[in-house]
């Protein structure tokens, strides 16, 4: 099965692809968020040009109190169920500290500045350990 790993934000939503065969995921691009139709039509547009049979969506859990659910949480749910209703699955994974990992990732690189994608693939690699 192939999925699209997703670290959804405000300004960018970054983007992975994976699969259960190899349990491989990869950066793979960075969209501007210009609001959830677009980003959503954008996402469905992927996941048919790359076959994927799902999505699977970083949801934040504070460090203090995993059970919490934050405001930034309950807009990505929100999202997270719009994308599904577009027709493919929406899973969700634990995305604590997957953007810290793409930005000493970048720096390690030598880069500045953050990688959406790279937190995605964090994200998704994270999935695919845990569920296959």
């Amino acid at each position: 099965m192939r999925f699209i790993g997703i670290d959804f934000g405000r300004a960018r939503i970054g983007v992975a692809l994976g699969d259960t065969e190899t349990k491989i995921s990869s950066p793979w691009r960075v969209l501007e968020n210009g609001g959830d139709a677009d980003a959503i039509a954008s996402l469905v547009q992927i996941a048919k040009e790359e076959r994927a049979d799902g999505f699977v969506i970083g949801i934040p859990r504070p460090l203090g109190d995993q059970t919490r659910e934050t405001d930034q949480a309950k807009e990505i749910r929100a999202f997270g169920h719009k994308l599904a209703e577009a027709g493919l699955p929406v899973h969700e994974a634990d995305e604590t500290l997957t953007s810290a990992l793409a930005e000493r990732q970048v720096a390690e690189m030598g880069g500045r500045g953050k990688r959406d994608d790279l937190a995605a693939a964090a994200i998704l690699q994270g999935y695919l350990d845990r569920s296959f």
